[in-house]
């Protein structure tokens, strides 16, 4: 009978584990299907093999929370490792966050409470479908990243040229971030913007490209 309630738990928590995979692999992260069905695996084997270990404890509600505590701090490294930055932007906060969920998913089905990890991973599937949409098509404030590569010139002067630019679209400028080359051969500029509306997105890069002094300009969507 423990044996059938062990592999119940494993299945599981590979099932559910794959759900939130699928949705990051369809998104083509590289911490996709395989990496979150076994963190999902691992937590719960982990939970599993700890209750079997601690089962004369006379306090099991200590072993529970030594249990969980590992398995959060080990899969802290993991999730770090799915994030990505640069002096430009970060990119892989919400696969950390999606392995994170699928080891606490582990833990959950580890201890039996699979209405629990049911549930939760149902809310997490909205979160991760619809609100994306529910962002592109409803949102009446919109917050972009724009990186302008620039030849060697006054960092005042490139700054002035494209921000122009923004205001003559009407866009919000929230801050601007100014990275010099070592080599002084450019200039690299990273506009935080706040947007209502934005009609002609193509003119606006368009102009961007076009002005005095910019060699490269990049879109990005904030995270």
């Amino acid at each position: 009978m423990i044996f059938e309630s062990w592999i119940v738990k494993l299945l599981l928590s590979a099932f559910l584990g794959s759900l939130i995979g699928l949705e990051r692999e369809y998104h083509g992260r590289p911490a996709g299907l395989r990496t979150h069905m076994l963190v999902s695996i691992g937590a719960a084997m982990i939970t599993i093999s700890g209750l079997a270990i601690g089962g004369g404890n006379p306090n099991p509600g200590a072993e529970v929370s030594r249990i969980v505590a590992g398995v959060v701090t080990g899969i802290g490294f993991l999730g770090a490792g799915a994030i990505i930055r640069t002096s430009d932007f970060v990119r892989g906060l919400t696969t950390a966050a999606c392995i994170w969920f699928v080891a606490a998913l582990g833990v959950t089905i580890g201890l039996g409470e699979y209405l629990l990890a049911l549930s939760s991973t149902g809310v997490a599937l909205l979160v991760l479908i619809l609100l994306p949409f529910l962002e592109n098509h409803l949102a009446d404030l919109k917050y972009r990243d724009v990186i302008i590569l620039g030849e060697n010139m006054e960092p005042e002067q490139l700054v002035e040229i494209c921000s122009s630019i923004l205001k003559k679209y009407n866009i919000g400028i929230h801050d601007i971030e100014i990275e010099i080359e070592r080599d002084g051969n450019s200039i690299s500029l990273l506009y935080h913007l706040r947007i209502r509306k934005l009609e002609d997105k193509l003119g606006l890069l368009n102009a961007l490209s076009d002005a005095k002094g910019v060699i490269k300009v990049q879109w990005h969507r904030s995270r």
